[in-house]
């Protein structure tokens, strides 16, 4: 599930309260999630720092080192990993934190992220790693198991985007007809995959377009397999953005199940207002026990997902308990 910039910064600083902050966290989030905004916010926090100091540049200081992708090349280059770790062993004051950020974390080449996992593994005493992304996939599995993932809401999470709004109207029709059998479950998986089929179309149009313009505004100026790099870096991208559209999905599915609980529960503030009718349909039809199971499912087919499992059997298996 993701979080709200206020309600992460809360939990972050609940962990350090209760001695479990951890050396390394993955913020993950579209653009304008508050990605940045988070970190600084940590930051001045854990280090009681002024709230003048509202940027990561303004942070940036001999406990504070924001790594960024080069300008030119747009990447992360093992050079700047190397002095990073240089960086961090350097001495602070005994009371202060030292925090490395890595903005656009996904743009370091895997020999960056191979330098990086030795700072990663055996951070210095004292020292605690924000990594930012809106592509986690694309990093490392030995990067990502390391980290502990904050998901961010993107900027239009207070309103359902028109993908997620018409597969759970859908849901809210099932459950009000009070739907039974594979029928109604093979009918709600259709609309799920139809929903992810015209996103990934949507994503690929998106991305071939802009791989279209930068061909033709840079194949004059650029040497070597710039562009070869380029078409690869789009077709990562197609297929980090797709499996974020289907994560918002079950975010948003696990999202209108736990108003179904509010609503069982007398409780007037809702997620997903506008899906009251439907969540208010189904908390009369449903026991606690039986909501509780469903969203067990989501989240064993949420970690399905991120596994090699088949997506299409993960997804029918989980569908049939959750609908059927």
């Amino acid at each position: 599930m993701s979080f709200t910039v206020e309600r992460a910064f809360d939990l972050l600083m609940q962990s350090r309260e209760q001695g479990r902050f951890a050396h390394a966290y993955l913020i993950t989030g579209d653009e304008g999630s508050g990605k940045r905004e988070l970190s600084a916010r940590l930051i001045r926090a854990v280090n009681a720092l002024p709230e003048n100091l509202a940027t990561l540049d303004d942070l940036a200081s001999g406990s504070v080192t924001v790594v960024r992708p080069e300008m030119k090349s747009r990447r992360i280059g093992i050079g700047a990993i190397r002095e990073t770790e240089r960086i961090v062993h350097l001495a602070v004051g005994a009371q202060t934190t030292k925090f490395v950020v890595v903005v656009e974390a996904d743009r370091m080449g895997e020999q960056a992220e191979n330098a990086f996992l030795k700072t990663l593994e055996e951070p210095p005493r004292g020292t605690v790693l924000l990594l930012l992304t809106a592509n986690p996939e694309a990093l490392l599995p030995t990067i990502l198991s390391r980290c502990i993932r904050i998901p961010l809401q993107g900027l239009g999470s207070q309103r359902l985007p028109e993908a997620s709004l018409t597969f759970l109207k859908a849901v809210g029709r099932h459950f009000a007809a009070k739907s039974t059998g594979l029928a109604g479950v093979f009918g709600l998986m259709g609309t799920y995959s139809d929903t992810l089929k015209e996103g990934k179309k949507h994503i690929e149009t998106q991305h071939g377009d802009q791989l279209k313009i930068e061909k033709e505004h840079y194949a004059r100026t650029t040497e070597g397999d710039w562009l070869k790099r380029r078409e690869e870096y789009f077709q990562a991208r197609v297929e980090s953005d797709y499996l974020q559209l289907r994560q918002h999905l079950s975010d948003d599915l696990m999202t209108w199940f736990g108003d179904v609980l509010r609503q069982q529960k007398g409780v007037d503030r809702l997620d997903l207002p506008e899906c009251a009718e439907a969540t208010r349909t189904t908390s009369q039809l449903l026991t606690s026990e039986q909501v509780l199971e469903k969203i067990d499912a989501i989240e064993t087919l949420r970690s399905h997902y991120q596994t090699n499992v088949n997506e299409s059997l993960a997804t029918e298996v989980a569908f049939i308990k959750i609908f059927g």
